[in-house]
């Protein structure tokens, strides 16, 4: 896929399905991508605790780095996973965030 297309795609999809939202004082278009179950390890049986949501960013907008926040909306997004290009065209940033 050539870098042009991948990149036109990527912007179709933020500008459809994305919502607005701020990376400190800069605007950007954010995917809330999933709710996964988030479970401790209790001697070798696994329980779910709570819910760990993940976000992805253009890369072309932010660079997020852990620990710093989003804002969408009324509600702040931290940061909980080390950020990664996990895209093959290094495009798309995706991380784990949590609501504070």
């Amino acid at each position: 896929m050539s870098s042009d297309f991948a990149k036109r795609a990527v912007d179709a999809v933020f500008e459809r399905l994305g919502v607005d939202g701020l990376y400190g004082a800069v605007p950007c278009k954010v995917l809330f991508a999933s709710d996964d179950d988030e479970a401790l390890d209790f001697g070798g049986r696994s329980r779910p605790v709570g819910r760990n949501s993940a976000m992805r960013v253009r890369a072309s907008e932010v660079t997020p780095v852990k620990g710093q926040s989003f804002t969408v909306g009324a509600t702040t997004y931290k940061i909980s996973s080390q950020p990664t290009l996990s895209d093959t065209a290094r495009l798309v940033w995706s991380f784990k965030v949590s609501a504070s």
